[in-house]
């Protein structure tokens, strides 16, 4: 393996070329052994053996697939010799087929071994990406004063309308983590129910939604005398003048434009 460390199960530093390198070999290897049947000297066949395999050897730095290597390689200059193969008690098979039967369990190791690394690397990778999932959606830290703060923040209610889920349980943590009770909707009628439900003090609502905008759920919101009195904040990527104007029209008393900084936003919340 290029640039790689020995291990009893494989490097960390293997990629797929490697692999993919690895699967071509095996390839090659099997078709020399369909082209000749072996049991007599064969010297080209054997070159080409040999070759493969070092080749072999040099691409995947793993102990079990150099073990199996090594096996083809041994049982080849026996199989391609006109001796060889006496020496060799196959049993009920004959010595030719009996190495032949050797060298495929051979290939069937390597092959098979190759597909644990594979798999066991994309687990792994699964996992890494899992843990940089969880760590970004982790809350940040807060200051001893916001922290302070959240803590007088218990029974206000806080309703997220965000259509992007990573975005939005970002969010939702937060605010938890902050003293809120909160409740999450993904689309501008999802909202709009929750609003009639939880009857909120606080809304939090992105522009752009699947369904609608968030123009005509704050409009909503301020007409219905369930809802009229929370207080609504855009949290949009929508930030040029004319946004601006048109979430004032509609009834949003804040607009913050994303990214929006953690303490920012909680000491909006406070004020």
């Amino acid at each position: 393996m290029r640039g790689g460390r020995q291990s009893g199960t494989f490097s960390a530093a293997m990629d797929f070329t490697d692999l993919d390198e690895g699967r071509a070999l095996y390839g090659g290897l099997m078709e020399v052994f369909v082209e000749h049947s072996g049991g007599r000297d064969n010297p080209e066949a054997l070159e080409r053996v040999e070759k493969l395999c070092a080749a072999a050897l040099a691409a995947v730095e793993d102990v079990e697939c150099r073990v199996a290597i090594r096996g083809v390689k041994s049982y080849s200059k026996l199989l391609f010799s006109n001796d060889g193969p006496s020496g060799v008690d196959g049993g009920l098979l004959s010595a030719v087929d009996a190495l032949r039967l050797r060298i495929r369990n051979c290939l069937s190791a390597f092959r098979g071994r190759l597909g644990a690394i594979e798999a066991e690397r994309l687990h792994r990778q699964q996992v890494e990406f899992e843990l940089r999932r969880r760590r970004q959606a982790e809350p940040p830290a807060l200051s001893g004063e916001l922290r302070e703060a959240g803590s007088r923040e218990r029974g206000v209610r806080v309703l997220v309308v965000e259509d992007n889920r990573d975005s939005a349980e970002s969010l939702r943590r937060l605010l938890y983590h902050s003293g809120y009770e909160v409740a999450v909707a993904y689309t501008g009628q999802e909202g709009l129910r929750a609003a009639k439900r939880m009857r909120p003090d606080v809304v939090l609502c992105d522009i752009g939604l699947p369904d609608s905008n968030g123009f005509v759920v704050a409009a909503a919101l301020r007409e219905d005398p369930q809802t009229c009195d929370a207080r609504l904040i855009a949290v949009t990527a929508y930030g040029q003048d004319e946004d601006r104007r048109r979430a004032r029209e509609a009834g949003f008393d804040l607009h913050l434009v994303k990214p929006v900084d953690p303490e920012v936003l909680l000491r909006r919340l406070q004020s």
